[in-house]
């Protein structure tokens, strides 16, 4: 019987352990890989959520990776702003700061609001001199400082404490010839901060003023293309960045257009509105795939882009908001944004 007994034992434990690993798959998924990215800028990164779209496209190119982004962003504003006034690296810093020190800034600005002259006019004033503007109001900002505060008190409130993998930093009509002013100063400086915090920085450089809003037959406004990717490159040399967004190039080699065929057809911007237009936004999803990657999004299935501001329910334009690239147009502006990156990280 004890024999008996015994037998039944080992059948049970069997019959269990072969129902016990029916139970389990063959293989498990790994979980994903978390990316946090932090976006600091404008309008420029807000159309067409510039964010939403690199999320979109790094998760294509690597669906083992679960993208989390987040954005800090002010209309109109610079790095100089959302450094000296908005307080932005609060955002950065999240995971370390403490209450007291997000308190204090929150008190800070609300001391700016009392005066229609910046806290540190000499600062200001040559902030703006270097960008060729005088008499810029300070009293202008104080919307986007009360906007600041209310970001500050929600953070406050509720410290998600993310670690950020990366930090993209928008120019915005900043970039300067001149050493250390504009976005040079205050990129860096926030850099500097993104780095402490162990997070890598992506700087996007927007290049607005060589948008074309009609065809052209060659390249427009290079000096500002060229100033622009000059810039850049002295910034990828002193602050080895995760990657440059190079938007100026891109959109200057296709207004250069081909030998047989100078040019492009393409437009950049919209005639009613002066914000980038779908194009623009897709081909600058694909310069932040490629640049971050430093693969080719060539042949990823990601061909639409929405605007989010709309009036009657179309773009500024009067088009429909969603525009979705056909498989030409679509190879084009990925092969394009993979080559500027290439030929932006060789040097001049």
């Amino acid at each position: 019987q004890e024999g008996e007994v015994g037998m039944k034992v080992s059948v049970l434990i069997a019959l269990t352990l072969s129902f016990s690993s029916l139970a389990i798959p063959a293989f498990a998924e790994e979980p994903a890989k978390k990316l946090n990215i932090l976006f600091l800028g404008n309008s420029f990164t807000a159309r067409h959520d510039i964010a939403g779209l690199v999320e979109r496209i790094l998760e294509e190119g690597d669906p083992t990776i679960d993208v989390h982004v987040q954005r800090v962003i002010y209309g109109g504003q610079n790095m100089f702003k959302h450094s000296t006034y908005y307080f932005s690296q609060s955002f950065i810093e999240q995971n370390s700061l403490t209450q007291d020190a997000i308190a204090h800034r929150i008190a800070t600005m609300k001391g700016f609001l009392k005066s229609d002259t910046a806290p540190n006019p000499e600062e200001w004033d040559q902030h703006w001199a270097s960008l060729g503007k005088t008499d810029v109001s300070f009293a202008s900002i104080h919307s986007h400082i009360k906007k600041a505060i209310k970001n500050h008190e929600s953070l406050l409130r509720d410290n998600p404490e993310i670690e950020w993998d990366y930090v993209v930093l928008q120019s915005w009509r900043d970039v300067s010839d001149q050493p250390n002013q504009a976005y040079v100063r205050y990129a860096t400086k926030l850099a500097e901060i993104a780095k402490a915090q162990n997070a890598e920085v992506i700087l996007y450089m927007t290049s607005p003023e060589t948008q074309n809003e009609d065809p052209v037959v060659e390249p427009y406004n290079v000096a500002s293309a060229d100033r622009d990717t000059a810039v850049g490159r002295r910034m990828k040399e002193a602050l080895q960045p995760k990657a440059v967004i190079p938007v100026p190039l891109a959109i200057k080699n296709i207004q250069t257009g081909d030998a047989d065929k100078p040019g492009t057809d393409l437009v950049f911007r919209y005639h009613n509105d002066g914000h980038p237009n779908q194009t623009c936004a897709f081909l600058v999803a694909n310069l932040f795939y490629a640049a971050i990657t430093g693969k080719s999004p060539e042949g990823f299935k990601f061909n639409s882009v929405t605007e989010n501001k709309l009036k009657n329910g179309k773009d500024p334009d009067g088009g429909e908001p969603t525009v979705v690239f056909d498989n030409k147009e679509r190879a084009y502006l990925q092969r394009m944004a993979c080559e500027a990156v290439l030929e932006f990280n060789r040097g001049s």
